[in-house]
């Protein structure tokens, strides 16, 4: 390797540890100031009502749900329903081109009848 170009994957790799730690400085310094302030009276107001939410899910987890109503055999059970699948009608698309069948025919062979 020539000493040229040692010394520019050199000089690449130094630019880049440059550049990585001012990012992860930056960022650093960037998640410090997002941490939000919160007082000490708000923390609290908030915990008493993370309490009281959770205070109200308990007791309705320990109250019993309505009794469920028998099922009598007097109601007959319907069978199930046929699934009857109807195919759409198919589209036809017609595309004249040029010539085709008929191209033969009006060569002047002799009128064009196939019989």
């Amino acid at each position: 390797m020539k000493r040229t170009h040692a010394f520019l994957i050199a000089l690449a790799l130094g630019i880049s540890v440059v550049a990585g730690t001012f990012a992860a400085l930056r960022s650093q310094q960037l998640a410090g100031n997002a941490a939000p302030r919160m007082s000490s009276n708000q923390y609290a107001a908030q915990s008493r009502a993370l309490d009281r939410a959770e205070r109200a899910i308990k007791a309705e987890l320990r109250r019993r749900p309505p009794a469920v109503p028998a099922v009598t055999s007097a109601t007959p059970a319907r069978a199930p329903q046929a699934v009857i699948y109807r195919r759409p009608a198919p589209i036809v698309r017609v595309i004249h081109r040029h010539g085709g069948e008929h191209e033969a025919s009006e060569s002047g062979d002799g009128g064009g009848f196939d019989d």
